[in-house]
């Protein structure tokens, strides 16, 4: 007879007058909105005819051995942002290839949130070829423009 046990560790993160919270232990990614727009504000993956359209977009990292290295990301066409799956780390670079000769450098930085009980990664800023994307606090969605 086989007995499948799944267990799920969960530490307890409290401090004091703090109410307890429960923070996996397992391996969730750090998670990037990102949208597209020109500098008029005009959608450029999501409008009727997009001039990069979703399906064609490739997001990749460069691994040790220079290969390319897809990253997971899914396409929210209602809320119209990109949500990529980020490794943890302080500061990260990938590539998001719009089109076959169109492709932008993006790195990020994180910080551990000391606010967060359960000392996770947040991310504090990205930059597209060099260029500081502006974070959309309402909607949590990095706008990169082209």
């Amino acid at each position: 007879m086989f007995i499948l046990s799944i267990v799920i560790f969960i530490t307890s993160c409290k401090e004091k007058n703090e109410p307890l919270v429960a923070c996996l232990d397992i391996y969730h990614p750090m998670v990037s909105n990102i949208n597209y727009k020109d500098s008029n504000g005009k959608e450029l993956i999501f409008a009727d005819n997009p001039l990069y359209p979703a399906a064609d977009i490739k997001i990749y990292k460069i691994d040790i051995n220079d290969r390319e290295t897809p990253l997971s990301f899914t396409v929210n066409k209602e809320l119209k942002f990109i949500s990529i799956n980020l490794d943890k780390v302080e500061n990260g670079t990938f590539y998001i290839q719009l089109k076959s000769n169109v492709q932008d450098k993006i790195t990020y930085t994180a910080k551990i949130d000391a606010n967060d009980p359960c000392k996770d990664y947040k991310l504090q800023e990205i930059k597209q070829n060099d260029i500081i994307g502006q974070y959309d606090q309402k909607n949590q969605i990095w706008i990169l423009k082209k």
